[in-house]
Parts: structure tokens; C-alpha cells; sequence
């Protein structure tokens, strides 16, 4: 089991990591799973909070630093954010972005919107990269009301109450978004699951453009 949980300030190493475990996931036919959190949010657009422009230039930030790897899957949460994250890099590579739950569709008697909950995708998320065959490559765009929960689901252990992760550790430090690095848009999690084990071969948890100064700053 190879645990990773250095935050990369470098791109160009970040994308040689990502490359160099992808490539051998796919002569060993396990399932491959990178998530990232949406860049930063237009705040004048509270319905909708889309990418701003600073978000914009990190997504194509974003599409540069997984350039090397090849993906067979895109998922991302019911949140425009969450797809203008990925839909770049699915763009690249002529993929659909799944979105669940899908806009429009029902959530606890109730039309799927930008203002459902964030913790909607969850469940679905989960259960659809628990279910990629295997030699899948995929990418989900997420919030940071999810993504810990997700990587719980997917066989990341919980931190116990009150407890820090330990640098080099597998593990979440909670399964919501009250301690998530909330001004923290450029994390990095790379999963390599096997079909039928329960507990990940890989967990790599990197940051793209640490230092980065971007548009607008």
C-alpha cells in the first residue's frame, strides 16, 4: 500500500506523480480515482456561485497538471462549480461529465438545483466509483461538503474524534466540511482501488499551483 499525503507545491511534479501511478494502473488494471474541490466561486452570483475568474484560470491550471493522464470516466457533484471544475478536462479527452445527482432530477421531494444540499452527491458519487470497472481512469469535480465523506466511502478511515491525521497516514480528518481548509481551493486526491478490496492500494494527497499567484491577486 503506497500512502502519499506530501502537499506538492509544484505542478510539473504533481503531474509526474499523477502520470507515472496512472500509467502503471492501467497495465494493472486497477481503478484509478482523482478528486479535486471546485476553483474559487463568483461571490456577486450567490444562486449559482460559479467559477470566477480566478476559478476559470485554475481550472486550465487544473487541465495542464493532469495533461499526462488518460481518463475514461468524469463525475462531478450537482453544482455548476463543481462542473466548470472538470468539464475542461473532460472536454480534452471527448467525455461526458456525469453530474450527480443530476440537475433537475428528485432529491428528498424536491427539483435538483445549485441550492440543493451539498451533501446530495454523496451517495451517488460514492456509489458510482465503487461500481468503475476495473483499468478505469476517473476524475470527479467535488465541494467541500462532500469530499471528505466520499474518500471515507471509497475506504479512506475517519481520524478519531478530536484526533489530527498524522503526516503519511491514510485517513480524513472528518466527514464534513467544518474542518476542510475552507479558503484552500487546490488540493489533490489521488485513489488506487482494486475490485473486491475493500481498503485502497494508494492514497496520494497532493496541492497543484501552491504559490500560484493567478488573475486578480
Amino acid at each position: 500500500m503506497l500512502v502519499l499525503r506530501t502537499l506538492v507545491a509544484s505542478t510539473t511534479f504533481g503531474l509526474m506523480v499523477v502520470s507515472a501511478v496512472g500509467d502503471a494502473l492501467a497495465q494493472s488494471q486497477t481503478i484509478s480515482i482523482i478528486i479535486v474541490r471546485h476553483p474559487e466561486t463568483d461571490q456577486s452570483q450567490p444562486d449559482m456561485l460559479p467559477l470566477s475568474t480566478r476559478g476559470q484560470a485554475r481550472a486550465d491550471l487544473l487541465v495542464q497538471t493532469l495533461r499526462g493522464v488518460k481518463f475514461t470516466h468524469v463525475f462531478a457533484s450537482h453544482t455548476t462549480r463543481s462542473r466548470q471544475a472538470v468539464e475542461k478536462v473532460a472536454a480534452a479527452h471527448k467525455l461526458p461529465v456525469m453530474q450527480l445527482p443530476a440537475p433537475g432530477s428528485m432529491f428528498e421531494g424536491k427539483p435538483v438545483t445549485d441550492q440543493t444540499t451539498r451533501r446530495a452527491p454523496i451517495e451517488p458519487v460514492a456509489a458510482a466509483l465503487l461500481k468503475l470497472p476495473a483499468g478505469s481512469v476517473a476524475l470527479a469535480g467535488l465541494n467541500s461538503e462532500n469530499i471528505y465523506a466520499i474518500l471515507n466511502k471509497l475506504g479512506i478511515p475517519v481520524a478519531p474524534e478530536g484526533q489530527l491525521c498524522a503526516p503519511g497516514s491514510m485517513c480524513v480528518p472528518c466527514l464534513s466540511n467544518q474542518c476542510y481548509p475552507a479558503k484552500e481551493f487546490d488540493h489533490l486526491w489521488h485513489v488506487v482501488r482494486q475490485p473486491g478490496r475493500a481498503e485502497p492500494l494508494a492514497y496520494l494527497e497532493l496541492r497543484y499551483g501552491v504559490g500560484w499567484p493567478g488573475p486578480g491577486s
